[in-house]
């Protein structure tokens, strides 16, 4: 009977044991399931964050400084942004990682509380993470052309949806020293016309001395080593002189940048890059017709032009057009300057961002920079943003929607409609 009283008294504690395991078990599964859903309710509530920059293309002479200026904003359901403010959090656990170009160095870290440099084992680039935004302000250590650099989120953002990181990272390019415009100033050309005259006044007086020495000494080896030697520096200062008056400029006055050339044949190939934008036998009615009148006695040449959108299924509002000609081109910054500003005087028009130089590097001839001159406008109150370039043969603007200045972007469609090559 014992032994029976205890058996069942197993049996009792046993379905007992079960009951509590099964209770504490559905409350497990009940804490995990309402967690779960508060943490997907709030990565789903999180704000959706994007960043630009406000310029995307900056030059400098070697030893100048350059400040980046990012701008970070949460997208609204409606589809509108808010900006954080400069100087506040971006919100929790998140930064603002710089990535700056080679050859430079950042400065200011005094003024800027909650920023540090660290080490990235991917590259070698120099990065600077800030825990709020806040301008970057950067000196330039040697020269170069075309040095990329970054503005992105740490930790990263993974790919959100047909995105892919679309936002979260804003790119600007960095050029020094500055590229001066090509064609030489009125000061070079009078400062290389002086020297070019003072080196024929030293001819002039090498070429007395050898006169004197022949008049005024008796025949020996050292009246014939100095005539010698005053007769070869007379030639030298006279074809030095006469060639920095006439051609010019000697080494020192070169103040000018000299651009590549390509063929004078301007093709417009029906895709681009590979394939993903192509060219549209209509232009959509919001595309802004871009004017690129020939300039009448300074050129004769062939005109053409392309409209080109994203293959399917690209945003049809992403689109890029073409405009130029080719043929003789007398002068090439008269042609890129008369394109640009044809563009800025047409009705309905007004200049966002006024025309400046970019020189970059071209992929396909890395020592041959390609110098550009770009504006951003507003066309009846849609913003774009114009590149052009030009030789003695082939002139073009390349124009895009939006405020930013695509020179990148026009380096690249230089290779496929002058160029040919593509990538």
């Amino acid at each position: 009977m014992r032994v029976h009283r205890t058996g069942r008294a197993a049996d009792r504690d046993g379905s007992l044991t079960r009951v509590l395991g099964g209770f504490l078990m559905a409350v497990t599964a009940a804490l995990q399931v309402a967690l779960g859903t508060a943490a997907h309710a709030s990565a789903a509530g999180a704000p959706d964050y994007g960043i630009a920059v406000e310029e995307t293309f900056l030059a400098t002479d070697v030893g100048g400084t350059l400040t980046v200026l990012p701008e970070v904003y949460t997208l609204r359901p409606d589809g509108s942004r808010a900006y954080v403010k400069r100087g506040e959090p971006i919100g929790p656990g998140v930064a603002i990682e710089d990535v700056l170009p080679w050859n430079t160095s950042p400065t200011g870290f005094d003024e800027r509380a909650g920023c540090r440099t660290v080490r990235d084992k991917q590259d070698s680039h120099r990065h600077v993470r800030c825990d709020r935004l806040a301008p970057l302000t950067f000196r330039v250590d040697k020269a170069f052309i075309g040095y990329g650099g970054q503005v992105r989120f740490f930790p990263p953002v993974g790919p959100d949806g047909d995105r892919q990181w679309r936002d979260d990272v804003s790119t600007f390019v960095v050029t020094a020293p500055a590229p001066q415009e090509e064609g030489e100033t009125e000061a070079s050309e009078a400062r290389r016309k002086a020297v070019g005259v003072g080196l024929l006044g030293v001819a002039g007086g090498c070429g007395l001395l050898a006169l004197l020495l022949v008049v005024c000494l008796k025949p020996s080896r050292v009246r014939r080593t100095a005539w010698v030697a005053s007769c070869t520096a007379a030639a030298l200062c006279v074809g030095s002189g006469g060639w920095s008056i006439a051609e010019g400029p000697l080494v020192g006055g070169k103040t000018y940048t000299r651009y590549s050339s390509g063929p004078p044949v301007l093709r417009i190939p029906d895709g681009m890059w590979d394939g993903q934008v192509l060219l549209q036998k209509v232009r959509p009615s919001y595309v802004p017709l871009v004017a690129t009148a020939p300039d009448r006695g300074h050129e004769d040449v062939t005109e053409v032009s392309g409209v080109y959108l994203p293959a399917p299924p690209g945003d049809p509002k992403d689109w890029v057009t073409v405009n130029g000609a080719y043929g003789r081109i007398d002068d090439p910054r008269r042609a890129r300057d008369h394109m640009l500003r044809t563009a800025a005087g047409a009705p309905g028009v007004k200049v966002v961002k006024p025309p400046r130089l970019v020189l970059l590097r071209e992929d396909s001839d890395a020592r041959t920079p390609v110098l550009c001159k770009c504006q951003a406008l507003s066309v009846r109150g849609r913003p774009v943003g114009m590149c052009a370039w030009a030789d003695t043969g082939v002139r073009v603007l390349v124009t895009v929607v939006g405020t930013r200045l695509p020179a990148g972007h026009t380096v690249s469609v230089r290779d496929y409609v002058q160029l040919g090559t593509g990538f």
